[in-house]
């Protein structure tokens, strides 16, 4: 395939591809992050899965065929009929086919549980080369002069009182030995009107992170600005970063804000029991022996706060398929708390709003098989005038409330200063 200096327009190529189907933008923003270096550009699809729950849609070019199947199974018949390069979504609430666990909170947005596509036209970015892997480029690609702009209004959250709530009966539960770790989250609303395209720019401008992506449907579109990675897959080896520990970035103490986070036994123990969740996840699809930990407690900074990141890898069992790979790890054990099922029950009983594409998975597949998927945490879904932001964060028997409610603050601040500004 033809490999050449990058003389092409991003903006221009997905605002052409977005007119002539579905489009999905993995790129890795920060170009000094030694977990991701390239970027992927996936349009035209030639099929495309999705799932809600066990009622699938198999669109292969203008036939769509519906039936009923268990998702995983749906996703793994789909991936026997197209081995080469798939991109899409795992959303969260593919734990109910992973366990014995459900989802009765009302849906904020209406997106699939699955939702996957087999591009016709697949470019790859990788420093200034542009290497089309699959397909050819339209021939019009002409310069888009105007940029359409967006509004948000009418911010929409959980009232503080009610979350602090939340947050002590999840402590009265730790205590009780129900769980030791809960991720507790809460969606933020907007009305939405304009360009998703110039909010992911804007978003990206306010904090390169290194597994962002931009997804546009006819049914939703996703801003993601994840820092994380769920799960990475590169011949026999896996390997998992999760997220716990976050401190606000200071212009005048900057490096009091590391150090803070750096030494915060509270924040390492937090990290410390996602990591063990981990390496248990990894356990059960690792040859004996074959998990181990790289890197703990590594500090990594972003435009507007700091995060603990530990890096967990692990060496595959033979013959082991992707589905089975999938169910013994998802979804990641940061965006649930630990003991994981325990931590998924309770979930579902403090928070009132089903997930959904948040604390899910996007990402792709090759053909041979290795894969790379990030933590679908710090992003944006859209639904026609709706967009949904959820902020979340670790709750132990240490946490204190007010804190925790300061932390989703934070973490929602690539939105919420788009929302003053926009």
């Amino acid at each position: 395939m033809p490999r050449t200096k990058s003389r092409i327009n991003i903006t221009n190529l997905v605002r052409c591809l977005s007119g002539k189907g579905d489009v999905i933008l993995l790129e890795s923003q920060k170009k000094d992050h030694p977990a991701s270096q390239k970027s992927f550009l996936a349009a035209k699809p030639e099929a495309t899965l999705k799932a809600w729950g066990n009622k699938i849609q198999l669109i292969e070019k203008d036939e769509v065929t519906e039936f009923e199947s268990n998702p995983f199974e749906a996703f793994s018949e789909f991936r026997q009929k197209y081995t080469d390069w798939l991109f899409g979504i795992f959303s969260y609430d593919l734990k109910n086919y992973t366990e014995d666990l459900s989802s009765g909170n009302k849906n904020i947005v209406e997106t699939p549980d699955i939702y996957f596509i087999s591009p016709g036209l697949l470019i790859e970015f990788e420093n200034e080369n542009v290497n089309i892997k699959k397909g050819k480029l339209p021939e019009d690609l002409r310069r888009t002069e105007i940029q359409e702009g967006f509004s948000l209004s009418d911010l929409k959250h959980i009232d503080k009182e009610e979350y602090l709530k939340k947050i002590e009966i999840a402590q009265h539960q730790i205590k009780e030995g129900d769980y030791y770790e809960i991720n507790l989250s809460h969606p933020i609303e907007f009305k939405f009107e304009g360009d998703s395209w110039e909010l992911y720019q804007q978003m990206k401008e306010a904090g390169p992170v290194p597994f962002a992506s931009y997804i546009k449907t006819e049914q939703f579109e996703v801003c993601s600005s994840s820092p994380e990675r769920f799960l990475s897959k590169i011949g026999r080896r896996l390997q998992s970063q999760p997220i716990k520990g976050t401190r606000s970035r200071s212009k005048d103490n900057d490096d009091v804000s590391i150090k803070d986070l750096r030494e915060s036994e509270k924040e390492k123990a937090e990290n410390l029991m996602i990591v063990d969740l981990v390496r248990n996840d990894l356990g059960r699809v690792a040859k004996k022996g074959g998990v181990m930990v790289k890197n703990l407690f590594e500090i990594q900074s972003f435009e507007t706060v700091h995060q603990m990141v530990s890096t967990v890898e692990a060496e595959l069992v033979d013959k082991i398929s992707l589905i089975e790979i999938l169910k013994a790890t998802f979804p990641m054990g940061s965006m649930t708390g630990a003991p994981k099922i325990s931590a998924m029950r309770a979930i579902e009983d403090l928070e009132d709003y089903k997930r959904g594409i948040y604390s899910g998975a996007i990402g792709y597949i090759d053909p041979g098989h290795d894969f790379d998927f990030s933590v679908v945490i710090r992003s944006a879904i859209i639904q026609k005038d709706k967009l949904v932001y959820p902020v979340g964060g670790a709750i132990t028997s240490d946490s204190v409330p007010e804190e925790e409610w300061d932390e989703t603050l934070i973490k929602a601040r690539p939105i919420t200063d788009l929302l003053n500004n926009s």
